[in-house]
Formats: C-alpha cells, sequence, structure tokens
C-alpha cells in the first residue's frame, strides 16, 4: 500500500464513494445512516469544505485510489482544539491500519500545519475499532456521556477521547 492524505478534491468525487454511505456496515456508527447521498450532494460537500475556513477535508488514498475521507474541524476556534472524524469506506481496506495511519497523519498535521495545542474524537461505545485507532495514536479517554448517541434505534454511551499536542 501507499497510503497518503490529501486535502480532497471536487473531481476526486466518484459514484463509489457517494456508495460508501449507502453501506450500513460502513455509516453503523455516523449520523450519515439518517441522510440521503447523491453524486452531486457529495459534490456540493466537497467544495462547501474546501471554501470552509473552520474544517479540511482530507481524502485518504492507496495511491490513486480514494479509500476514505478524515476531517478535521472547528479549526478557528480561540481554544487551538480541533475534531477529528474519519470514514475508511472502502471495506477491502478494513483492518489494515488505514485509519490509524490517516489519524496519524492528523495529529502530525495539527503540530505543524495547524499549530494546534490538542485533537479530540468521540464515538460510540460499541465502536472498538476506532477506540483502537484513537488509543494507538495516544489519544486517551477524557469522559463518558452516557445514552448520548441514537443509532440503529438504540442508545450508545459517546466516548469522548483527546491528545494534548
Amino acid at each position: 500500500m501507499r497510503l497518503r492524505v490529501d486535502i480532497l478534491q471536487i473531481d476526486q468525487v466518484t459514484e463509489s464513494y457517494v456508495n460508501w454511505f449507502s453501506n450500513k456496515e460502513i455509516v453503523q456508527y455516523s449520523v450519515n445512516q439518517y441522510k440521503n447521498f447523491s453524486f452531486e450532494g457529495q459534490c456540493s460537500y466537497v467544495e462547501s469544505c474546501l471554501k470552509n475556513n473552520d474544517l479540511d477535508l482530507y481524502g485518504i488514498f492507496d495511491d490513486t485510489l480514494h479509500i476514505g475521507n478524515i476531517a478535521i474541524n472547528n479549526l478557528t476556534t480561540v481554544h487551538r482544539r480541533a475534531e477529528l472524524t474519519y470514514v475508511v469506506g472502502d471495506t477491502r481496506y478494513w483492518g489494515k491500519g488505514v485509519a490509524s495511519f490517516a489519524v496519524s497523519k492528523m495529529v502530525e498535521l495539527g503540530k505543524s500545519k495547524y499549530k494546534l495545542n490538542k485533537l479530540h474524537a468521540s464515538l460510540d461505545s460499541s465502536n472498538f475499532k476506532s477506540k483502537k485507532v484513537l488509543e494507538k495514536n495516544g489519544f486517551v479517554l477524557e469522559g463518558i456521556r452516557k445514552k448520548h448517541l441514537f443509532y440503529n434505534k438504540e442508545f450508545f454511551d459517546q466516548l469522548d477521547y483527546g491528545l494534548i499536542l
């Protein structure tokens, strides 16, 4: 694998990318399970991200193949902290360290490009893979919000992780 992260561009939106969000397994831990996605809608979303000073949307690529996304948002807060969200949409890459790689790159960028003090991320308490990704990258559990998330007709605790840079 030749993994990299780069700011996602409109011409990199594909039907395959749009189809990630209709796969119940991919969106099971995401509010995206309640949304409808279209090619035009994703192009508009990527365009809005490119214009947004508060958020940068990166594509995760294996060479030129778009396999996932990782976003860093709330960049303009005076507190110099930002939130990470990510998805590996190409299920052929699950379990191969792709999310860990992408988070590690965002940790580097959080320090060097964005000059942040802290990164944070939240997840559903049953999302063990994402928990492992964050902990592998030095994030620590900072809090638990009881029955805070509603996915698949069930409430889950939200785990809040942070990393001081």
